[in-house]
């Protein structure tokens, strides 16, 4: 064997190779990746309501401060100046400083 035909032989092999390799992937489901997109934007919009609501809830607590010169003992004591129907089960409160956050 001479070595051009030795040079072929390893660059048919690497080829082949990759080929191999290359064919292992597995094939693309159209719709269980429309249904994974579908399932993404639905939490992103739940992500952002919450973020919004959590504007809402410090608001809260802030009106409730101004009008009773104290921060709330709990974010249920705060839903009257909330405006709307808010999960508050959602959010970590500290009534010493007022302030409150999405809980992780």
């Amino acid at each position: 064997m001479n070595m051009n035909t030795y040079k072929i032989a390893v660059v048919l092999f690497l080829l082949f190779t990759l080929f191999i390799i290359a064919c292992d992937e597995k094939p693309k489901n159209p719709v269980s990746e429309y249904g994974d997109a579908l399932i993404d934007s639905y939490k992103k919009g739940q992500k952002a309501g919450e973020t919004a609501n959590l504007d809402a809830v410090k608001r809260a607590i802030q009106s409730y401060y101004a009008t009773n010169g104290k921060y709330p003992e709990s974010l249920e004591a705060a839903e009257e100046f909330m405006g709307a129907k808010i999960d508050i089960s959602k959010y970590e409160y500290d009534p010493s400083t007022g302030r409150v956050s999405l809980k992780k």
